[in-house]
């Protein structure tokens, strides 16, 4: 079980210690008290969620942050950019990055389509120029997996993939996983891009290395 003090999961959320004791107290978070202190489950499922995702502004410069882009706090408020900053000196103390980062963008980031290939058909597939490898399909995160491709697309090259490759979208057990951007992604995908997909992803090994790439990229 991963716990958090009420003053971390706060520190994390960017909400008050009060708030996350209300909310504890009320079950609407998974928590227990010992000597008199709750501990915040954080691996837990939650009836809802303690604090408000961030908006498309501070998510896109959080995830340009996390890329080293040094002009990430463009356009935003100084209260924005302090928000900003405040979110990530939390992170690498923090027991779960990976929950607190999917809390943070679980408004803006969206989920892959799943696809089926024939097995055949993965290598050629995971090396067409028209996708950008994310997830374990990315070195960088040095968890391979031969039996998946986790990649970027355009949207505007996506049909063409599906045809060519005969993918098959499916609602479970996908071998392909494409992320579906308005425009063709960098090559390589951003590192925050990257840490942003690890955290969504529902795999254990995906989430291990959340905290690894975080203190990398700060």
């Amino acid at each position: 079980m991963a716990e958090m003090t009420a003053a971390e999961y706060a520190a994390a959320q960017g909400i008050s210690v009060r708030r996350v004791q209300a909310a504890a107290a009320s079950g609407a978070l998974p928590a227990r008290r010992l000597a008199g202190r709750w501990l915040i489950d954080v691996g837990a499922p939650r009836r809802r969620r303690a604090g408000r995702p961030l908006s498309a502004r501070s998510s896109r410069a959080l995830c340009s942050r996390l890329s080293g882009d040094p002009d990430w706090a463009d356009g935003l408020s100084n209260t924005e950019r302090a928000r900003v900053r405040a979110r990530l000196d939390s992170l690498p103390e923090s027991r779960v990055p990976w929950q607190v980062i999917a809390d943070w963008t679980r408004a803006e980031h969206a989920a892959p389509v799943g696809y089926r290939v024939a097995d055949g058909d993965l290598d050629d597939l995971a090396q067409d120029h028209r996708l950008v490898a994310t997830g374990v399909s990315d070195p960088r995160v040095g968890v391979s997996d031969a039996g998946i491709v986790v990649a970027h697309v355009a949207r505007a090259d996506l049909r063409a993939v599906e045809q060519e490759f005969l993918l098959v979208r499916v609602p479970d057990r996908p071998n392909v996983l494409l992320y579906v951007d308005d425009e063709r992604p960098n090559r390589p995908v951003p590192l925050g891009t990257l840490i942003f997909d690890l955290a969504h992803s529902a795999g254990p090994r995906e989430r291990s290395v959340v905290g690894d790439l975080v203190r990398t990229a700060l």
